[in-house]
């Protein structure tokens, strides 16, 4: 009886497919027929994304034009399953809620069966050991996200999951699901110029000249997600009121801020990206909010707790796990992070970071800043740029107050004070 208000629930309802479908499997399907009929919903559903409904039937006689049904399967299914399901079809109502956790229940002692009836068959061999091993073996089920080989694919089975291509957030070089590193020395400018693209990104009359970052253009608008481990909510309020002269946000772009040092002081809890479970609420949080298309990290030490930055492990175990997560949603990234020492030792840390990223731009002071009186004057230039049609440019900026000292704006230098 479960295992046909599972059917039907799998025929009628994309929301049960997609809530049940990392702790399906098929084997947990006692019933032949009912496990047919399931492997061709789930086929049905890798294809179109959604519950095949009605479609059933059709799926049904094509698997007959096509000769793999034997006689009487096909007869039990067209005479005594179908008709039903249909009928049940036309009158659903089911609970989902209820029918998610009839489902969960199900499986889960569907598993222990399966498993116990495997550790029986190997004491009634004698295999004592092999039982031993299978016995501490045992996961529940739901500690696996996903089964490997329904990753593996054809390039064909890759083009007919319809993704397209990477949307250019910002030309000439910000496209979705890449990740970009913006490193220099303390002071240099680096959160300014990440919060101007941040803003930018977000404005309604994005299109407007005065939105344009020197050469670089917003292309389609996206609500950014700012993590900062350094300045706190005050300076990062204070910092994005300043650059409010360039318009207004729509809701669904309006610039967001985590501020770590205030939800830890908080919640007494010591955030740190490295932590798996954090990494999984951000990208939780960016699916319900799927407007949002870039998240900025600042800074990669403050953030991820690095011991050893020189370290690959360190790089490896902590931060590519996020990195690819954001990939995989398509939501591009830029990392903040520190130079060398003395500014001339180039992007500070492991050869893996480069080895992630799309691009790596390096923020040098401007030859004409002066230090003492903190103002952002800098030239920016690449390390790596992967091709993509476009070519980043050499170019030197420089953020000044207006009188009232209640905005802030950015305007384009010779790279030199000879220039």
């Amino acid at each position: 009886m479960i295992e046909r208000k599972i059917l039907i629930g799998l025929i009628t309802s994309t929301e049960f497919c997609q809530k049940i479908k990392d702790i399906w499997d098929l084997q947990l399907i006692e019933s032949t027929t009912a496990k047919r009929l399931a492997s061709w919903i789930w086929e049905y559903y890798a294809k179109y994304g959604k519950a095949p409904g009605k479609e059933i039937e059709t799926i049904y006689y094509s698997k007959i034009k096509g000769g793999k049904l034997a006689a009487d399967v096909a007869e039990e299914i067209e005479q005594e399953i179908l008709p039903g399901l249909s009928k049940e079809y036309e009158n659903n109502s089911f609970n989902l809620e209820y029918l998610l956790s009839e489902t969960e229940k199900y499986f889960n002692e569907r598993h222990l069966t399966i498993h116990k009836e495997n550790i029986e068959s190997l004491l009634a061999a004698g295999q004592v050991e092999e039982a031993e091993k299978m016995a501490k073996e045992f996961k529940p089920l739901g500690t696996s996200t996903g089964k490997l080989d329904e990753f593996i694919l054809t390039a064909n089975q890759i083009r007919n999951k319809g993704k397209e291509h990477s949307t250019v957030l910002m030309k000439p070089w910000l496209k979705e699901g890449q990740t970009t590193i913006i490193y220099g020395t303390f002071g240099s400018g680096k959160s300014l110029l990440a919060i101007s693209v941040a803003y930018v990104l977000g404005v309604r009359n994005y299109e407007d000249k005065k939105c344009d970052i020197v050469e670089w253009q917003v292309k389609h608008p996206t609500g950014c997600l700012y993590i900062d481990g350094e300045l706190g909510e005050q300076e990062m309020e204070e910092r994005i009121k300043q650059f409010e002269w360039l318009g207004k946000q729509p809701p669904e772009y309006k610039l967001r801020i985590l501020s770590v040092p205030e939800y830890q002081l908080a919640t007494e809890d010591s955030f740190y990206l490295s932590d798996r479970e954090n990494q999984r609420k951000i990208i939780q949080w960016l699916k319900d909010h799927p407007t949002y298309k870039l998240v900025i990290l600042d800074s990669a030490s403050t953030l991820f707790g690095l011991l050893e930055e020189n370290s690959n492990s360190e790089w490896n175990n902590k931060i590519s796990p996020f990195l690819r997560d954001l990939r995989a949603l398509s939501v591009a990234c830029i990392l903040l992070h520190h130079a060398g020492k003395d500014g001339k030792k180039g992007l500070r840390g492991a050869s893996a970071m480069g080895a992630m990223a799309h691009n790596i731009f390096k923020l040098t002071n401007h030859e004409g800043k002066v230090i003492e009186e903190g103002k952002a004057w800098f030239v920016l230039d690449k390390d790596k740029q992967r091709a993509s049609g476009y070519s980043f440019k050499k170019f030197a900026l420089q953020y000044t107050q207006d009188l009232n000292k209640t905005e802030t704006h950015w305007k384009k230098t010779g790279i030199d004070l000879n220039n």
